[in-house]
């Protein structure tokens, strides 16, 4: 069975911080990060989001 989406770590070769992108199975990117000073501190924000998003409130603000 194939994962609906996966997180991918980059690190950008400018400021040499690290940030991540949300990819859809199909290869569309769903959402970037922020970017962090350390590689674990993105690895960090990747786990807390795997961690407290299946329960997450979807908030309308239009």
């Amino acid at each position: 069975m194939e994962v609906p989406v996966k997180f991918t770590i980059h690190k950008s070769e400018k400021s040499g911080e690290f940030w991540f992108r949300i990819v859809a199975a199909n290869g569309n990117i769903l959402a970037n990060s922020q970017q962090y000073a350390q590689k674990a501190s993105a690895v960090s924000a990747i786990e807390s989001i795997k961690q407290h998003a299946p329960g997450a409130d979807v908030v309308d603000e239009t």
